[in-house]
């Protein structure tokens, strides 16, 4: 699952889980005035059960609206002014019910703790903060007689309001009950939200082990099938070119029929690298170590790989350079592949270079081409068995390089632009050095 997706079915799970929590609360609130107001005949008003199922239908009518969003972003801003709407509608129902001050407090803790629990920390601490001065606003008018008080009993001492000690004491205590709701409401949702990152994390991690065995399987298939295929199929095509050979002595004067033979000895020489890449994808490397001049084999290939005309090949070989510990035969056949590869990447003029140099210990190997270059999207995955965007070859090439290379003591890396070229980079511990 995408991160994105993740993140607004985490969202809508916290969503979810808080419209639960509210309803419950309400529900059981509303549960408990009716049971005092009719079973144990307290005198509690009509408005306090209004005020709880007004509040529960417009809570149910937002959710409704903000149902179909599909933006992380836009359900955290719609929820964001939802919050302050309702504290503010609930600040004036309030105060015109006669639950204003320290007895309405507890009805600020639901979107304290909603708000905190589905928007984070940071969009937590405003809803808190509006919170607290939604309620200090009415209490301190109240308290300097600039609103006239409206009672919830008839017989309340309105004293209480207005008492110097009880309203300082009542608000700091009602103000640390806020933040306390808030902070552990987000810390709880913080661990919830922890702990669905992991499981994804660890959900991705186990479908790519799961992906790599079931390649793994695949290649291992493949590659006993390519094994017997290539060996049934290198021995009749050794006959062939040899015969085409041998015929095209004898019509060397008919301009024709050497066409056509150049035709099928091009075409057969194209399922010859095909049937070498099979066998070296399926060969087991076993490297006999010995010291070798990493420029030797720079030269080697070269003079292996003559590149067409159009391809200009520039060599930067520094000198006096100590040598490697490696199976020559195999590094010089990876050197071959990266200069193949690289000449197949020029679609007209351009140019190679090979340049060898140390640093830190450390042999480097860097053979560039001016070519097409590769995408961002594609240089992950070219050296991956059978993954190829070019005609010729079946994409096992790369593949045998890397493997070369790493069994080798080697590493090999990539820098590509589309449109500027591509650079391969190989890097070898020098005789003697510790990787």
């Amino acid at each position: 699952m995408p991160e994105a997706e993740f993140e607004l079915a985490e969202i809508q799970a916290r969503i979810k889980r808080g419209n639960k929590m509210k309803t419950t609360a309400l529900l059981v609130f509303l549960a408990l005035i009716c049971l005092a107001r009719w079973g144990w005949g307290l005198p509690l008003p009509n408005r306090i059960i209004i005020l709880i199922i007004f509040w529960l239908g417009v809570s149910s009518v937002y959710g409704l609206l903000v149902g179909g969003q599909t933006s992380v972003k836009m359900i955290r801003m719609m929820y964001s002014r939802y919050f302050l709407l309702e504290m503010l509608i609930l600040t004036f129902l309030l105060y015109f019910l006669g639950l204003g001050g320290w007895m309405g407090a507890i009805f600020y803790i639901f979107p304290i703790i909603y708000a905190n629990s589905i928007l984070g920390r940071k969009e937590g601490r405003l809803i808190t903060l509006v919170a607290i001065l939604y309620y200090l606003f009415p209490v301190l008018l109240d308290y300097y007689q600039v609103l006239s008080h409206r009672r919830i009993f008839a017989t309340f001492d309105l004293g209480l309001y207005r008492n110097t000690p009880f309203v300082p004491v009542s608000s700091l205590v009602v103000i640390w009950v806020f933040v306390f709701a808030g902070y552990t409401s987000s810390v709880f949702s913080d661990m919830l939200r922890k702990r669905s990152w992991e499981l994804l994390g660890r959900t991705r991690e186990l479908e790519r082990v799961q992906e790599e065995l079931l390649r793994k399987e695949r290649l291992a298939a493949m590659g006993e099938m390519a094994a017997g295929l290539a060996h049934e199929i290198r021995n009749p095509l050794a006959v062939m070119k040899n015969s085409l050979h041998l015929l095209g002595e004898a019509v060397s004067n008919k301009e024709k029929a050497r066409r056509h033979l150049d035709l099928m000895g091009t075409q057969l020489d194209e399922a010859s690298y095909i049937v070498r890449e099979l066998l070296d994808f399926t060969r087991e490397i076993k490297p006999e170590f010995s010291s070798a001049s990493v420029n030797d084999l720079a030269r080697a290939s070269l003079r292996s790989r003559r590149p067409p005309r159009r391809v200009k090949v520039v060599k930067d070989l520094s000198r006096n350079l100590p040598e490697i510990k490696v199976d020559a035969t195999q590094i010089r056949q990876a050197f071959q592949n990266l200069i193949s590869n690289a000449i197949q990447a020029i679609p007209k003029e351009g140019k190679v270079s090979i340049r060898t140099y140390l640093e830190q210990k450390h042999l480097n190997i860097a053979v560039s081409d001016t070519g097409e270059g590769i995408s961002s999207e594609n240089l992950d995955k070219i050296f991956q068995p059978l993954f190829t965007t070019k005609s010729k070859g079946i994409g096992l090439g790369l593949t045998v390089t890397k493997r070369l290379v790493e069994a080798n003591g080697g590493r090999i890396e990539v820098n590509s632009k589309e449109g500027e070229g591509t650079t391969f980079h190989l890097r070898f511990p020098v005789a003697g050095e510790d990787e």
